[in-house]
């Protein structure tokens, strides 16, 4: 087991996303986010169908593995992850999230199990219109709530605060009312400005694009970041 698997969901963690990285050097990026301070990495998978970009697959997770032992937090925006799925487990992956919203061959929990018995861990991420109800089936089965605070498929696109965090904060009051552990992750249009405004709302993963690897100086972005989430 990975030692990160083990962090606490009150543990706040920056986590630079790959997709603002500069992919021409994409082994030096890693490095760069691992000498800044990072813990986790979050990958985001595109099929060019669920959501309207295409970015990498399987290869580029196992590239990433290859030159670096973080944590790889990997983010499937793609229809039968089921289907997938093992590529993306002998990848290296060590979380696996996967959308309520997707289609599947199987079925979203059956998937998650999957992924668990492969011995990661796994998510479950939700798109900014779609209600905390529809994760509430498998809550009890995952280590991590996505909660997307941007339409999934670019980077860039500003926080949508109205919209995502009433839904965040129900998340955190449902598993705290249930005793559940697990994370809950915003990914969209965070920033110093909107980093507090998450954490306030329960979220503890906070996946930071343009705002960390974007800055020449990326451990100083990343602490001021974690300073602003507090």
């Amino acid at each position: 087991m990975h030692p990160e698997s083990a962090t606490s969901h009150e543990t706040c963690l920056i986590l630079p996303s790959l997709l603002a990285s500069d992919w021409s050097r994409v082994g030096d990026e890693v490095r760069r986010a691992e000498a800044a301070g990072a813990r986790w990495l979050h990958l985001d998978v595109m099929d060019g169908a669920f959501v309207d970009n295409i970015s990498f697959g399987p290869q580029m997770v196992q590239t990433v593995r290859k030159v670096t032992d973080l944590y790889l937090d990997v983010h499937l925006m793609i229809h039968r992850a089921d289907h997938y799925l093992e590529r993306f487990i002998k990848a290296g992956a060590n979380n696996i999230t996967i959308h309520v919203e997707a289609n599947y061959d199987s079925s979203v929990g059956e998937t998650l199990k999957r992924i668990r018995a492969a011995g990661l861990q796994c998510g479950l991420a939700l798109h900014p219109d779609t209600p905390f109800e529809a994760a509430l089936p498998y809550v009890r089965e995952i280590d991590l709530l996505l909660v997307m605070t941007v339409v999934p498929g670019f980077g860039g696109q500003p926080f949508m605060e109205k919209e995502t965090m009433p839904k965040l904060a129900a998340a955190r009051d449902y598993r705290e009312a249930n005793g559940l552990k697990y994370h809950l992750e915003v990914d969209g249009g965070v920033y110093v400005h909107s980093a507090p405004i998450a954490r306030r709302n329960g979220a503890n993963l906070l996946v930071c694009g343009t705002s960390s690897f974007g800055p020449a100086d990326m451990k100083g972005a990343m602490a001021e970041l974690l300073a602003a989430a507090g």
